[in-house]
């Protein structure tokens, strides 16, 4: 259940650490977090760095990489929509960004790619389950992977365009909210709900640019993917889709739009259309 004044002061809080699920799941290795540069390439906004020996994250994407010696990298994240056609073919879905990256200088030991399952409850059948997608010249191919709490490991990389995929008929994804107010009076809200993805979430701002963006704390749970969701407001006079939205990666995303009067605290619900959890 959700809370809200429609007053919310801001909050800088790391989307996926919050997740309840899978807290239990230790993260030890030492990261140095770094900041890139952004550059541009053939009209391209790519971010470009260069590091020493050690363990490095990037702060904008999530990456991670080890080295012996120093390197120099560029990557960015791309649109995964030509995938889709691909991907049904295998009977697959795609659980993290495509990331296009290019070793300039030296060389990588490891790379950590950022996925966006949760492995709370099911981590032996998602670490069998998933696989590293590489798009080469002579085609697509797939590798097996190690998964750890947000990141898959490739050992001893070689660089294409990459992403990580799954074959399974539910999993649970670590999600992102964004509430939005289009107008005061009457109250018209929208609520997206979506499978946490930077480029999702950045194609929502331009949507919404516009509009008012209500700060709220995202979810301490995953939700389940490929099943609808419906959205219940108390004292609400209009709530639509009424059907509810089924979470998806492969599509902009959707949104609730909520009409009503705000006279005490929004109470919204998001059940699950399956079991009403």
């Amino acid at each position: 259940m959700i809370s809200s004044k429609l007053e919310s002061s801001g909050f800088n809080v790391h989307p996926l650490l919050k997740c309840q699920s899978c807290v239990h799941m230790a993260d030890p290795d030492q990261w140095v977090e770094v900041e890139p540069s952004v550059c541009t390439d053939e009209g391209v906004s790519k971010f470009r760095v260069s590091t020493r020996s050690g363990s490095y994250e990037c702060v904008r994407t999530r990456m991670r990489w080890v080295c012996d010696c120093d390197v120099m990298l560029q990557y960015h994240t791309i649109d995964g929509q030509f995938l889709n056609a691909e991907l049904k073919r295998l009977q697959c879905k795609r659980i993290a960004p495509v990331m296009d990256v290019t070793v300039i200088s030296g060389k990588l030991e490891e790379v950590h790619l950022p996925h966006y399952a949760c492995l709370g409850e099911s981590e032996v059948a998602l670490r069998d389950a998933v696989k590293v997608l590489s798009v080469k010249d002579e085609g697509i191919t797939l590798e097996p992977v190690e998964l750890s709490r947000f990141h898959a490991k490739i050992v001893q990389p070689s660089f294409s365009i990459k992403t990580l995929i799954i074959r399974l008929m539910r999993w649970n994804e670590h999600c992102d909210l964004l509430f939005y107010m289009r107008s005061a009076d009457p109250l018209i809200l929208h609520f997206y709900f979506f499978p946490f993805d930077t480029r999702a979430k950045e194609e929502v701002e331009k949507i919404e640019k516009s509009n008012v963006l209500i700060p709220h704390p995202r979810p301490d749970r995953p939700f389940q993917m490929k099943t609808p969701h419906v959205l219940d407001v108390p004292g609400a006079s209009s709530v639509h889709p009424k059907e509810g939205i089924t979470l998806r990666r492969e599509t902009v995303p959707n949104f609730f739009k909520i009409k009503t009067r705000l006279e005490n605290d929004l109470q919204i619900s998001l059940i699950r259309k399956k079991d009403n959890t």
